[in-house]
Formats: C-alpha cells, structure tokens, sequence
C-alpha cells in the first residue's frame, strides 16, 4: 500500500533567508509552542512559544497564514477564525528543515455556526426527508420521489451531483458510526473504555508514510499552497502526516481488522448509479458485459490523469475477462488538451487507440501537435493519415460533445472514474494508481458476488 520512492528535501535555509548553511551554524534551541489564543474579533492567532526565528512559516490544517507580526517567543497570524466551523485544527509553525524547526499545536475553534445540539427540538427537521408529499394540488399529492424523477429529467447533471454529494456524507458518517460501536463492543468486552482500546490499538498499527506522500499532499494542496514551495512546506506536511494522517489510517486498520474478526458490518447505503455506455466511439479493451465496467474519463494532457493511466496495463493483466476498460476524453478548456483528444480520437479511428494512448502517458510531456505526430508514429500508426486527420476537422467537435456528456451525468475534471456506473472517490495522495484501481475492482467484484438486501 505503500509507494518507496522519496524525494531529495532541499535546505529550507535557502527557503527561509537564513544566512549560511545549517552545518556552519551552532545548533539553534528547538522550536516550542506553549499557548495559542484565537482571536474572532480580530481574525488573528496569537501564538506563544520560544525560539520561532526571524521568518517563520504559520500553517493551520497545511493553509499558509499571513504572518502580521512575529518576535522570537510570539507571533501573531491572520486567520479567519469567525467563519471557520468548530472543530479541531492542526497549527504548525516552521522555521527550517531539522524537527528541532517545527512545532505543531492541535487547536480547537468554537466559532462559526454550531450544528444544532441532540436536544433542539427543531433539530430534526434539517434531516432530508426520504419520503413524502412536496405539495397538495386540488387534493392531489405530488410526491418528493416524482419532484426528484423531475428533477433528474431537467437537471441530471446537478441531480446527481447532489445526490452524491448526499451519499458521500452519509457515508462518512455512517462509517464513524461503525467505527464507533465496534470499539464500543471490544471495550465491553475488554471491560474497558473505548478511549483506551484506541490508546494500546492504534500505536500497533502505525505505519510512517513515505517522502513520496509528502509531493502527493502539496500537490492536492493546489491554490491552497497560496504559491509557497514544497521545500517550505514539507516540515508542516510532515507534521501533519505524523499527527492526522498516520493515526487515522491506523484507526481505520484496526477497524477493518474488528469488522473481519468480532462482529459482522453490512453497509448498505446504496451510492447513485448511472449507466455508462461504451459507443464505438469510446475506446475500450476487456470484455463487454464483464463484472466489472471501469470507466474513465481522462485528458491524455494532463500529468495527473498520466500517473493513473500508467497502471492501466497491469490492471488489465491482472484482471482480465472480469473486466472492461471504457476511455472517455475529458479534456480541459485548453488548446493543448483538446488537441490531444483529437488526437486520441484519429488513433482510435485506426483501431491503435491504446497503443498512442500508452505511449502518451508513459512519457508524458508538452503534447503540441509535433510531439503528437511523432508519438503516433512510434506507437505505429500510419503517420499520413494520422496527421491529416489531426490537421482537418473531422473531430473539431470532440471537445464539446466531450463536455456536454460528462455533465450529463456530473463527471468531475479528469481524471474520473465510474466503476459500474458509481463514480469512485479520488484516490489518497498515498496510494498509489495501481492499489487504487485494484481496490476498486475488488470491491466491486466482492459486491457482484454478494446478494443485495431484500426489498420490501
């Protein structure tokens, strides 16, 4: 599950301004946080400590703040602490790159809306109603099941969209539900409380990630990185690695292991699904009608859908006739990305899509029209006819039609994939591309063999 490539880390002393390198420098005393005060009133945090340094970098939840004024035991940051939610923060302050550099502080935030408390009497009627009345017409009911049929014939692209952003969440909550009652029941049984299974538990299970997950988090960082480079950033991604991410994912180790072990779990939430047709104008390899129909809708321009698409080989072979891969263009609003679908599509009109589509991505790069003609000769296409194809407009149009389909069914920015018609969940910036899709076909094979639950 876990990747073993790393990353050379570059001296944060280039980073942070200091004045010569780390190794001519007597060693600094460590970095400490002792209080932080959040301000609502001003949208500040007042942080207290020792030894912060001339240019520290403040991050809360890995978003760098605006550091408005700083001494070597203080510091104040701007952050928007009214119109955050209540919960509980990760703050980091860093200097350089040696841990004795950083420090982090887990800090809990009681602004912004409160969620209604178990005994509010109108509480529950926030709850989305799973069946009724939407209106009385002349003593004629309209159901909410024929408002949704309606809503989904007008919209399906936002109805869907809603609905699964409604599955989603019910999904993480009912699995904190079950994480909830299996440790509850192995507490009982250890007579016990759930707090201390967690305690001796989770240790057991906890894996240091590798250098490599540290680029994967910065790069799903995006705008949120506010332009500061990796290099500064890594010690508050590490932090968080170490104080969120590690443990999480050994609670969630531990409670796979209680669910094969102690007791039984059916979940049995039932995801929003769509019926993805594989035309002949969709490259697809596998079998039609496998168990399992993984459809992707990929920009053969883009590095991130390239580093998922390079697994596409060996998941083939390990799967075989259990499964059909369906390629879908979603290409960005960019002339290089539309191109490349246009591209992808001649080569597919010469029956070699896979053989231009792997090439591109085992070597992804700047695809402008030379490097297209030139990979479509190594991937042996006949070259006068795939550039004439790329020079006219015979797919002048893909980019549209490309567009307009995947909002039909509110596909997100590639890369997307629909296994079986349920549109799957990014994968964890540490997993890598080929656990992730082979977690997924399991999954859905494990569900093709499994009996659903009886209706009514």
């Amino acid at each position: 599950m876990k990747s073993l490539l790393s990353e050379a880390v570059v001296a944060a002393s280039v980073v942070l301004g200091t004045a010569a390198p780390l190794a001519a420098q007597p060693a600094a005393a460590p970095l400490s946080i002792t209080a932080v005060d959040a301000g609502a009133a001003t949208g500040t945090l007042t942080i207290a400590g020792a030894n912060f340094g001339p240019r520290p970098l403040v991050t809360l939840d890995l978003v760098p703040l605006d550091v408005r004024e700083v001494t070597p035991q203080s510091l104040v940051a701007a952050a928007p602490v009214s119109r955050m939610p209540p919960g509980r923060y990760l703050l980091t302050v860093s200097r350089g790159p040696e841990p004795t550099d950083t420090a982090s502080h887990r800090l809990e935030l009681h602004g912004g809306p409160a969620p209604p408390a178990a005994t509010d009497p109108d509480a529950g009627q926030a709850l989305l109603p799973a069946a009724g009345i939407a209106a009385v017409v002349g003593g004629q009911s309209i159901t909410i099941a024929e408002v949704d049929r309606e809503w989904l014939r007008m919209d399906p692209g936002g109805y869907l969209a809603a609905a699964r952003r409604v599955h989603d969440a019910r999904r993480r909550a009912a699995q904190r539900l079950v994480q909830d009652a299996l440790v509850a029941r192995e507490a009982v049984a250890r007579n016990t409380t759930t707090d201390a299974v967690l305690a001796e538990e989770v240790p057991k299970r906890r894996i240091p990630l590798p250098d490599v997950a540290v680029a994967s988090v910065y790069r799903s960082l995006g705008d949120r990185a506010r332009g500061v480079s990796i290099e500064a950033l890594q010690p508050a991604i590490r932090a968080w690695l170490a104080e969120v991410t590690e443990p999480e994912l050994a609670t969630l180790a531990y409670v796979e292991e209680l669910m094969k072990v102690a007791t039984k779990v059916e979940m049995r939430l039932t995801a929003p699904r769509v019926a993805v047709a594989a035309t002949a104008a969709d490259p697809s390899t596998g079998v039609p009608g496998a168990p399992v129909q993984l459809a992707v809708f990929g920009d053969l321009h883009s590095l991130e859908y390239a580093g998922l698409a390079r697994a596409f080989p060996r998941i083939r072979e390990q799967f075989g006739g259990r499964l059909q891969l369906v390629f879908k263009h979603r290409p960005s609003a960019s002339f290089l990305s539309e191109n490349a679908a246009r591209a992808g599509a001649c080569a597919h009109a010469q029956g070699r899509f896979w053989e231009f589509h792997d090439a591109v991505v085992t070597t992804p790069g700047l695809l402008d029209t030379a490097r297209l003609k030139r990979v479509a000769g190594e991937a042996g296409l006949a070259r006068a006819a795939f550039e004439a194809c790329l020079d006219g407009d015979q797919f002048a149009d893909l980019p549209m039609r490309a567009a307009a389909a995947a909002a039909r069914i509110a596909v997100p920015d590639s890369p997307a994939v629909l296994v079986n018609g349920v549109l799957a969940p990014p994968p964890p910036v540490f997993l890598p591309a080929f656990e992730y899709l082979q977690r997924l076909i399991e999954e859905a094979l494990a569900a093709a063999r499994t009996p659903g639950p009886a209706g009514p």
